[in-house]
């Protein structure tokens, strides 16, 4: 068994000492004769963000003892200490004796100060955590049972409450929603299967505001840090509640059982964030305080149905990527990038369904639904990129390009997130049509769960079509391969016309189009990025230019919103500004402005035989 202690060490300093004691097996040591060894490591990547993000650059430093004895740690890659074993016996006269175990004792410092649902946090006043950037594991005892002990030092301390979704803390008082408290000086402990299962599982502590409620016999906690005390979280569980039986019910509708015996949403309320990351029983969100609902307050803040859409996304991973995934991540090698073309599935069919079930739900009427979907078009309508790059390639270019944008990105890529959202519309669209209704995308995501996620196995590249198939009775697969694989613009006036609904483009409110994406500064305004074929793009403009004139003004933000609503096409505009300190001249010829708003509504006489859309199941 391995046993982690995590300690709030220095707050003010953001810092966690992590302490492991683990009985090692003589016959499982690295090496051989009297050159044993035993290696630690820690994963570069967290499953869900694909992107290598060397959590080990936060490790200060390794110290390690066997049975007792000092023995120095060396690095052998950026990721793995090793602890040479026989070194250790050597000094203390036990080499070759009789042993079947070693004691190992290790402690090492990790830097927290990453206020993200991926990574590691802690101040005086709350403390955040992921298994993946703290807890170093040693080979071959990823299958061992593991305890886990979080340890808060001090007096005079306000008491914190503890999130998380493993298993434990009895020994510790509790609030009314069962989570555990830690108190100055205290102790909470936890246990995990193996580590695999330590590292799904996040730590959210400081002074929380918790609520729980019952969805279909399964206790959800919902913890918040950073919120206003008038925070109304009761309001929250009250319209996730319905929510997570959707959900439920979607893949089991006769059992209505959770994969899970008890959920955690762990939200941190900042004044500038947004984001989620989705863990087996629980998951980590940031959202600004400004959307939540405050108590005595009956109208919710503008934001409040996106962030219940980002509470529906994570919830809906709970199946679709923690439990039915790619081949590719069975298991998870968290030492390298893991490539699949299959994130359109399990992102974009994630995003298709996040305010789908809100909708189903009745937590999102049909008028804000269809405007949400209208906004998803046009994301991926307005980025030349959607003509370069498919949603396979997107998935498979994850690690290198969607995670690492750069200021031309909207030229060189697409999200697998919303086009592959709408190529799950297209594909719901299309089996509801050549069934009467009979058959959805519903059917489809039941198969993979009882074919993939309830055995543990993995969905290979090119079965999915198979499943539809199999599903449905509907043979897709040249147009889920041109859809997937392909860069056309989708047939999503088609797909929405099977519900009877139309599908129109807004006319632009502006006059003129540039084709730029800037930042204004005193000094002018910072080009961001340039669409390629563009005006801006032809008269030689480019990123990180920054622009002092255009046409016969100073250029500021006044001035250029007045130049867009006045100009026409076709005129021939000067442009001053400076590239790396040297002055340039421009001329831009002003192109017909494009909308990039699309709007989405339901036609009086819809021509030809409809069926019911998936927002009105």
């Amino acid at each position: 068994m391995l046993h982690y202690l995590v300690t709030v060490a220095d707050p003010k300093g953001h810092y966690f000492d992590v302490r492991l004691q683990a009985r090692i097996p003589v016959d499982t040591l690295q090496g051989d004769g009297q050159n044993r060894w035993i290696d630690l490591t820690l994963p570069a990547w967290i499953p869900g963000s694909y992107l290598i993000r060397e959590f080990s650059r936060n490790v200060l430093y390794v110290r390690g003892q066997i049975n007792k004895l000092d023995v120095a740690s060396t690095r052998t890659r950026k990721d793995c200490w090793r602890i040479e074993v026989d070194t250790a016996l050597l000094g203390a006269g036990l080499l070759g004796t009789e042993q079947t175990d070693l004691l190992l004792e290790c402690e090492w410092r990790v830097y927290a100060w990453d206020l993200s649902v991926r990574g590691a946090h802690l101040d005086e006043n709350h403390g955040f955590f992921n298994g993946t950037s703290l807890f170093l594991c040693p080979h071959g005892m990823e299958h061992e049972p593991i305890g886990l002990t979080i340890s808060r030092p001090g007096e005079n301390l306000k008491d914190w409450t503890v999130a998380c979704g493993l298993q434990g803390g009895d020994e510790a008082e509790k609030d009314a929603h069962g989570c555990p408290v830690l108190k100055a000086g205290g102790l909470v402990t936890f246990n995990a299967p193996d580590y695999d299962s330590l590292i799904d599982h996040p730590v959210e502590m400081g002074v929380l505001q918790t609520e729980s409620f019952d969805a279909l016999g399964v206790q959800h906690v919902f913890a918040v840090y950073g919120a206003d005390h008038d925070l109304d979280l009761q309001r929250i569980c009250k319209d996730l509640k319905p929510v997570c039986e959707a959900q439920i019910a979607l893949f089991e509708p006769e059992s209505k059982q959770a994969p899970f015996e008890r959920y955690v949403f762990m939200l941190h309320a900042t004044d500038n964030g947004y984001g989620g990351l989705e863990h087996r029983n629980s998951t980590a969100l940031l959202c600004n305080v400004s959307d939540l609902p405050q108590r005595d307050v009956e109208k919710a803040p503008k934001g409040y149905e996106g962030f219940l859409g980002l509470c529906s996304h994570e919830y809906f991973h709970s199946w679709n990527v923690k439990r039915m995934k790619p081949a590719a991540f069975v298991p998870y090698d968290l030492t390298r990038e893991s490539y699949t073309r299959l994130l359109w599935i399990f992102e974009g069919f994630t995003s298709y369904y996040d305010d789908l079930m809100l909708a189903r739900a009745g937590k999102m009427d049909e008028t804000a639904y269809l405007t949400a979907l209208g906004k998803t078009i046009a994301q991926v309508m307005k980025g030349p990129g959607r003509l370069n790059q498919s949603v396979a390639d997107s998935s498979f270019d994850a690690w290198t390009k969607y995670y690492r944008q750069d200021e031309n990105a909207p030229n060189a890529i697409v999200s697998y997130y919303t086009k592959g959202a709408l190529v799950a519309l297209c594909i719901d669209s299309a089996i509801r049509q050549q069934t009467g209704g009979q058959h959805s995308l519903d059917d489809v995501m039941r198969l993979m769960w009882q074919r993939k996620g309830m055995t543990g196995s993995g969905l290979g590249e090119d079965e999915f079509s198979g499943l539809v198939h199999e599903a449905t009775g509907v043979d897709l697969a040249h147009s889920i391969k041109e859809w997937s694989q392909g860069t056309a613009d989708l047939p999503l006036a088609d797909a929405l016309k099977t519900y009877g609904y139309e599908l129109t483009q807004k006319p632009a409110e502006e006059a003129i189009y540039l084709g730029l994406h800037g930042q204004f500064k005193p000094e002018g305004m910072l080009v961001k990025q340039v669409i390629n074929g563009s005006p801006a793009h032809a008269a030689g403009i480019s990123a990180g230019d920054i622009l002092v004139a255009l046409g016969d003004k100073r250029l500021n933000e006044t001035n250029y919103k007045r130049m867009l609503a006045a100009s026409r096409p076709g005129t021939s505009l000067k442009a001053i500004g400076f590239r790396a300190e040297r002055l340039c001249e421009f001329t831009v010829t002003t192109g017909e402005a494009l909308s990039n708003e699309w709007s989405i509504k339901k036609l009086e006489q819809a021509g030809g035989k409809t069926v019911p859309a998936p927002w009105e199941a």
